[in-house]
């Protein structure tokens, strides 16, 4: 896959000296403009389902599911409904990632070829026969709320209540047998529609107009944002699913369950990298303060900071405070980031995990067919 705005290569920092906003003609700005903000598609696509789905047309079909395949980024279910003509049509539904259902402790197989089922969610903007699945009714009457931020909607109507949550007891004990500081499981709580995590990359930042001009040019449609990529530093921090921190010699890992990403951070303060090779999720080193861990990274490929086609450039460096909270069950972050091509100021968010003994950072494997335990 391929985007209108790359060029095969990444240009050199020289390049980024000019005074390209000199040009006097308002295309040639915004071409060289396009050429200062390099971005491969392969690297910033990821599995939004924005353009894809209308949230604001909430539709809600019965019938047999056909087949079903649990799989990252999407769950895929096909099922066999009745119209009212009499006539047979198979929808085609896509539904939350594997994580999120481990994460809500329905790491199983609730679902089956031939069960009957009721299915609410959004509406397709390409086809009359698919749809994003938020809420699934089970024959038997319990509910399964699929994705990350979506209500009880069945269960609310009186038509059945919430399917059982199930998690290990083996695997709360030893990780409660194991935690010390940062080193543990850390999640998001799906379900507050209100956390910053929704907020980490709005797009509400103070823009310089070159920057502007770049996110006005984006489509949210590309089709390239359904496939398997990896997700970008920083905004794979805003990601929904499991992460831990790990000790490797003298540096820390970060493991994301999020595209299988692990994101080395260098804890030794001679070790510098080898070359000024760029990649999506930078070179980062760390140091405490505290308790506090304080992260610097630079050296990203230019890319998409957020999903609204905000740009940045070679110079985008970023600040890390990751401070544990006194009991030890919630960890707190904030995030500064730096780019004097693209934003006027410093911009800084912030987040929480919580500690969740009870799930583990499994094995992302996109588009591989995988058992739901």
């Amino acid at each position: 896959m391929t985007s209108t705005f790359s060029t095969g290569k990444i240009l050199g920092d020289d390049y980024f000296a000019g005074d390209w906003l000199l040009i006097g003609s308002i295309r040639h700005t915004l071409l060289v403009m396009v050429c200062l903000f390099i971005i491969p598609a392969a690297s910033f696509a990821h599995h939004s389902v924005a353009g894809f789905f209308d949230p604001e047309k909430p539709v809600e079909i019965e019938g047999v599911v056909k087949s079903v395949q649990w799989r990252n980024p999407h769950t895929i279910f096909e099922v066999n409904v009745t119209d009212e003509s009499g006539e047979v049509v198979t929808w085609h539904i896509e539904s939350g990632a594997l994580g999120v259902l481990r994460s809500r402790g329905l790491a199983r197989e609730f679902v089956s070829p031939g069960d009957h089922v009721r299915i609410m969610g959004d509406a397709s903007i390409r086809s009359g026969h698919e749809m994003f699945a938020r809420n699934m009714l089970l024959r038997d009457g319990k509910e399964v709320i699929l994705t990350a931020g979506s209500l009880p909607y069945f269960s609310e109507e009186g038509a059945g209540k919430i399917l059982e949550s199930e998690f290990n007891d083996e695997v709360i004990a030893a990780a409660r047998k194991s935690a010390e500081g940062i080193f543990r499981v850390w999640s998001t709580d799906i379900d507050d529609r209100s956390s910053n995590r929704l907020k980490m990359f709005d797009g509400r930042y103070p823009l310089l107009d070159a920057a502007e001009a770049v996110r006005a040019a984006y489509d949210p449609g590309d089709q390239s944002l359904r496939g398997c990529t990896k997700w970008t530093m920083p905004r794979l921090m805003a990601n929904p699913l499991p992460m831990e921190f790990v000790r490797s010699g003298e540096n820390i890992l970060q493991r994301f369950e999020e595209d299988d990403n692990v994101r080395v951070i260098h804890m030794n303060n001679e070790d510098r990298p080898s070359s000024r090779e760029r990649t999506t999720l930078g070179y980062s080193r760390g140091h405490w303060e505290g308790d506090v861990l304080v992260v610097e990274t630079s050296l990203l490929l230019p890319e998409r900071f957020d999903d609204h086609g905000t740009p940045f450039s070679n110079e985008l460096a970023l600040n890390e405070r990751f401070r544990l909270s006194e009991g030890g069950e919630r960890l707190d972050y904030t995030l500064t980031a730096s780019d004097p091509k693209t934003f006027a100021e410093p911009v800084e968010r912030s987040r929480r995990w919580d500690w969740r003994p009870e799930i583990v950072v499994g094995a992302y494997n996109c588009e591989q067919d995988q058992e739901l335990r």
